[in-house]
């Protein structure tokens, strides 16, 4: 009789046990994080989460390079992978797999984002008052409400001027001027776009640093234990006929791109997505292309979920009006546009792809990072925008409207 491979209860079907590992509020569901945290790191926390909970496995380390501090950090030589055995079962049989040997070496111990907010001007109030620059918990549970809620700076004055609570704040302005003395995060910054054609407005562009988007997903302390940080194969038995496709890791084309970056290297695949959206419905009509960004490396039971938080805005492309009298050469400035403000943005990520970046991860260890682009999440009119195809053509092969009904 069919069992689930981690609680041990029995089905009366093999698609029984499917559905019940399909659950998403049940532990069960997560039994295959615990087994490719089995082949990651020995040091996240889902791995000695595994450990765990099966006290009677000897997991022995599998790398030799995560020994502390002062380990002897010698770059190996690039191999076919080093091949481990975790006791997890798949639909009845045991799980067999192999590890990317030589890659997501640690180099050091750099700073973490807690050790980097406790060294700001203010890290000696938070001593005697953790909750520092606000008076005590409740204050500062009042001002992460009154943050988080969407009102007006006006509607929070109000609020504070009809509830006589013991606060430390009485209206929005010094509650904000609080906050911003807090450790920020990236940056906003904005910039006039020159354009060799005219517009009703100036083009402005409004960015932060995409390497820093990076640098502060990948230094999350939310996502200690959710990442992956070396490619992986899983397959479902020991005869290695049927993979198993997790995650971005886990496919040829994370295993490709190890092979392609110097030694010891991490691969820190880059999410992008954008789409149209109106800005303002009613002062103006502004529309714009927000553009969002991501972490391939995080897990995607993390990375789907809205309240993680793990695809950053980083850019608002601009969209201008040209002053042009070929109607059908607007929308192809329109693009051009695009193209220019998004190569200058993602200037940082193509260095870093190409030169590498150190940069820490949520437990503080130091990994030489390489970003290419693995993925892009558009709909098809901007796919095409991207490709530069018109609306009939395949932006992602080389046929149009003309070759539908042809099989090849």
């Amino acid at each position: 009789m069919p069992k689930c491979p981690r609680c041990a209860k029995s089905f009366g079907t093999a698609n029984g046990v499917t559905f019940h590992l399909q659950q998403p509020r049940t532990a069960c569901h997560l039994w295959e994080w615990e087994y490719i945290s089995f082949l990651g790191d020995p040091t996240l926390d889902g791995a000695n989460a595994f450990a765990l909970r099966s006290p009677n496995l000897d997991l022995a380390p599998m790398d030799d390079h995560f020994d502390g501090p002062n380990a002897d950090y010698d770059i190996p030589e690039i191999g076919e992978g080093v091949e481990v055995f975790a006791p997890t079962t798949y639909a009845g049989h045991f799980c067999r797999g192999e590890h990317f040997e030589g890659a997501a070496i640690i180099y050091g111990i750099g700073d973490t984002f807690l050790r980097r907010f406790d060294m700001d001007r203010h890290a000696f109030h938070r001593q005697t008052n953790m909750y520092y620059p606000f008076a005590n918990f409740g204050d500062w549970e009042m001002a992460n409400f009154l943050l988080q809620s969407n009102l007006s700076m006006v509607s929070i004055c109000r609020i504070l001027q009809m509830k006589k609570m013991p606060l430390s704040f009485w209206t929005a302005k010094e509650l904000c001027r609080r906050i911003e003395d807090l450790p920020k995060g990236p940056c906003w910054k904005v910039r006039v776009v020159p354009t060799c054609h005219l517009t009703t407005n100036p083009v402005q562009l409004y960015w932060r640093d995409s390497l820093e988007c990076i640098e502060a997903l990948f230094n999350h302390p939310f996502y200690a234990g959710k990442m992956d940080y070396s490619p992986f194969r899983v397959f479902t038995a020991a005869e290695r006929v049927m993979r198993v496709y997790s995650e971005w890791m886990s496919s040829d084309g994370a295993w490709d791109l190890q092979t392609k970056v110097p030694v010891g290297s991490t691969l820190c695949g880059i999410i992008l997505s954008s789409d149209k959206t109106n800005i303002t419905n009613v002062c103006g009509g502004k529309v714009a292309h927000p553009l969002l960004i991501s972490l391939a490396n995080i897990r995607m039971n993390v990375r789907n979920k809205g309240s993680s938080h793990a695809f950053l805005l980083t850019a608002l492309m601009p969209i201008a009006e040209f002053i042009y009298p070929i109607t059908r050469i607007r929308s192809v400035l329109e693009a051009r546009l695009f193209h220019a403000c998004l190569d200058f943005v993602l200037e940082p990520l193509k260095k870093a792809a190409q030169f590498g970046r150190m940069m820490a991860d949520p437990l503080g260890n130091v990994r030489f990072c390489s970003t290419p682009l693995v993925s892009y999440i558009v709909d098809t009119p901007e796919a095409c925008m991207l490709a530069c195809v018109r609306g009939k053509t395949s932006p992602v092969t080389k046929a149009m409207y003309k070759n539908f009904g042809d099989p090849f």
